[in-house]
């Protein structure tokens, strides 16, 4: 294997403190210019306009190899290294379980002012792609292939004793078309795992709720009833998160989705658990719906989702619905933008 300046410090969990909003507010290093070298074997294409991030993310190509790559960049200065958390669970990932669903680590570097690593170059996050869409929404039968999808990358990082924390439609993103196939257009990564947090101990116990809960800092929409409680996050908030994200790509919107604070946002949360409420978010959607919901609010903390069943009330839905799961409804206009790219091409939405 090349080498690709790993140590034996970047696989040992690193000890963070709690997240603060001013300390990380995001903040771009000096502008690089295409061709600017990082490191030696990558040079700068172009800057990444990410949906949301906390890392200054460039398009990179290998001076050797000619591949391409997404390159984060973090300052040293900075108060959080989430990427330093974010390199050892890719590592983790990469040693335990080469799941499609995660990015593959090219090379981490150091730099004077800055620390890097070079993963896996995506195409457009489900948020752009579900806004592009008319109606802003997937049909059913994409919708509810691509929720699966996004469950088994959340599975996957929990097996290997990890939560996200932050599940939103801008942590998912497509695989690039390269003109050759559809599979990786057909691929759904999960990005961004700075805010993640290693819920098991090395013995595989599970480590006690903190009594100073991490502070939630994700999309208001995409919020956990928990998060408003500053409780401790479980598998369970990655799940209800994810189940908001489902809703939405399905349906379009989120019935709170107009609501600006974080009370009023948890208040109807909790109405839309029955009745009136209820069919509101989840009218028009497979009863299926219902019975996931249901399976997730029953969780507690130190419950394992029964995954398996909510993939079998998924494939449930896609069948009942009567439409082909493929082609996603991405795929033809991905496939026209690459054969007849705008003459101010887009920035790529994630990473």
């Amino acid at each position: 294997m090349e080498d690709r300046n790993i140590t034996d410090a970047d696989r040992e969990c690193p000890q963070l403190p709690e997240f603060d909003e001013k300390a990380n507010v995001p903040r771009d290093l000096k502008a690089m210019k295409p061709g600017e070298e990082i490191g030696k074997n990558w040079k700068v294409v172009k800057a990444i306009q990410s949906d949301k991030g906390f890392n200054t993310i460039y398009v990179g190509e290998h001076i050797q190899k000619k591949k391409l790559a997404a390159i984060k960049i973090e300052r040293k200065t900075e108060t959080i290294k989430m990427l330093q958390f974010e390199l050892f669970v890719l590592l983790t990932v990469e040693k335990k379980n080469k799941c499609k669903q995660f990015c593959k680590l090219f090379e981490k570097g150091n730099e004077k002012d800055y620390n890097w690593i070079a993963i896996t170059l995506c195409g457009k996050s489900l948020r752009t792609l579900r806004k592009n869409q008319p109606g802003g929404k997937l049909s059913v039968a994409c919708g509810l292939s691509v929720a699966q999808q996004c469950l088994k990358g959340l599975e996957e990082l929990h097996l290997l004793g990890f939560i996200h924390r932050n599940v939103a439609p801008s942590v998912f993103a497509i695989g690039r078309f390269s003109g050759d196939n559809n599979s990786e257009m057909r691929n759904i990564y999960i990005l961004d795992f700075g805010f993640a947090h290693q819920y098991k101990n090395k013995d595989g116990t599970l480590k006690p709720p903190s009594p100073n809960p991490w502070k939630y800092v994700g999309s208001l929409r995409h919020m956990p009833r928990a998060a408003f409680s500053r409780v401790e996050f479980s598998r369970m908030e990655d799940l209800e998160m994810w189940f908001y994200l489902s809703v939405e790509l399905v349906k379009g919107c989120l019935p709170w989705a107009h609501l600006k604070k974080p009370k009023e946002v948890h208040d109807y949360q909790k109405m839309c658990r029955n009745g009136l409420q209820m069919r509101e978010m989840l009218g028009g959607l497979p009863p299926e719906f219902v019975d996931i919901m249901q399976m997730i609010d029953k969780l507690s903390f130190t419950d394992t989702p029964n995954y398996k069943e909510i993939y079998g009330l998924l494939t449930n839905a896609i069948l009942f619905s009567g439409k082909n799961e493929f082609p996603y409804d991405w795929e033809e206009s991905e496939m026209n933008e690459f054969k007849n790219p705008p003459k101010t091409s887009p920035e790529p939405a994630t990473k």
